[in-house]
């Protein structure tokens, strides 16, 4: 017969039994619930754009997390800037960018390459001594994402209603993370990969496919909608002379500057384009050729304006300029239009160079 010692110890047993159950069944569901919000964020942002992934995350981080704000910042590792890609923060820039150096707590973060957990951000050695309108209770929390040892950006996030975070907290949004830097750094290898089959590796202009694409479109909505449109051919003058004078590394340095030209007077509707070697083209939309010639004019003005340096010597270089206008009745397609165009940038080759030459069909 039990005594009444050994019937209280059976029962402390018990509840001791039942409360480590209750436990375990409450950490079993909060785990079932972190897999369920894993599984939904990795189909919401799987294979996207990072603009669309950027989108997702603002709208459903903040929930995944139970965080009430949250920041995600690209890294350029080649200017060591920081580039804001996705946030929740009604105060924050869109499109901010800022040196490494200007956020001590994510520039540790990344160079250690571990998280940084602050409880207690206003007592931190992070703290500038003003507190943020943003900050509602103390916590912070930033971690580099990685892939394959390489920074590719940060992901900051605080303040929650319960008003604290626990590791248990902390080791689901790591898990998150993982998830985040994987699915970013795969959209964009594939955007620099789509970018690099239509545009020229140096100078980041349209490639020559990319330009006869874009042409084509354009000479086929002439034709139909009876719009304007001009073409541009460009030519560095002697260009083999200034790679044999001065090096192809300085020839490289004078077509980015030529591409960088043709930028700064390309409208938001001009295609620029390298169509190969040391010579580019402009394709312009709804221009007539006093428009052509203008633009052709200005950018030739530039580069003929400009002093190029090698081993303490000065030197110019010339642009000449071929300009084709599209005539429904004597061009047929985007062949006849270029040829045009290239007639006349011969002529103005012919002609003495450095000068703009308006072809005729």
């Amino acid at each position: 017969m039990s005594t009444p010692e050994q019937e209280k110890l059976k029962w402390q047993e018990s509840e001791t039994v039942r409360n480590l159950l209750k436990k375990q069944n409450s950490l079993l569901g909060d785990s079932l619930e972190a897999l369920d919000h894993l599984i939904y964020l990795q189909k919401s942002i799987n294979l996207l754009s990072s603009e669309e992934i950027s989108k997702v995350l603002a709208e459903k981080l903040p929930s995944i997390l139970a965080v009430k704000y949250f920041s995600f910042f690209l890294f350029d590792k080649d200017h060591r800037k920081l580039r804001l890609l996705s946030h929740n923060h009604p105060e924050l820039q869109e499109g901010l960018t800022l040196y490494q150096s200007e956020s001590p707590i994510m520039k540790d973060a990344m160079e250690s390459g571990r998280y940084i957990f602050e409880q207690d951000f206003a007592s931190s050695r992070y703290f500038r001594g003003r507190r943020n309108p943003l900050f509602k209770y103390t916590f912070f929390v930033s971690i580099p994402l990685m892939i394959e040892n390489e920074i590719i950006g940060v992901l900051n996030f605080n303040d929650n209603e319960k008003g604290f975070f626990n590791v248990g907290d902390l080791d689901f949004s790591l898990n998150v993370s993982e998830f985040v830097a994987l699915s970013i750094s795969n959209a964009l290898l594939f955007e620099k990969v789509e970018k690099l089959s239509v545009t020229d590796g140096l100078t980041g202009l349209d490639n020559h496919q990319q330009m006869q694409s874009i042409l084509k479109n354009e000479v086929f909505r002439c034709q139909r909608y009876d719009s304007s449109l001009s073409v541009i051919i460009m030519d560095i003058d002697h260009f083999k002379n200034v790679n044999d004078t001065y090096g192809h590394q300085k020839g490289d340095d004078i077509l980015l500057d030529f591409a960088s030209t043709m930028k700064k007077f390309c409208r938001s509707n001009d295609v620029a384009a390298r169509y190969g070697g040391e010579e580019f083209v402009l394709v312009l939309p709804e221009t007539k050729v006093e428009g052509a010639v203008y633009i052709a004019e200005r950018i030739r003005e530039e580069m003929a304006s400009q002093t190029f340096q090698h081993k303490g010597k000065d030197f110019k270089v010339t642009v000449s300029c071929g300009i084709a206008e599209f005539d429904s009745k004597l061009i047929t397609s985007p062949a006849d239009l270029i040829k045009v165009a290239d007639q006349a940038l011969y002529k103005a080759k012919h002609e003495g160079r450095n000068r703009t030459i308006v072809g005729t069909p």
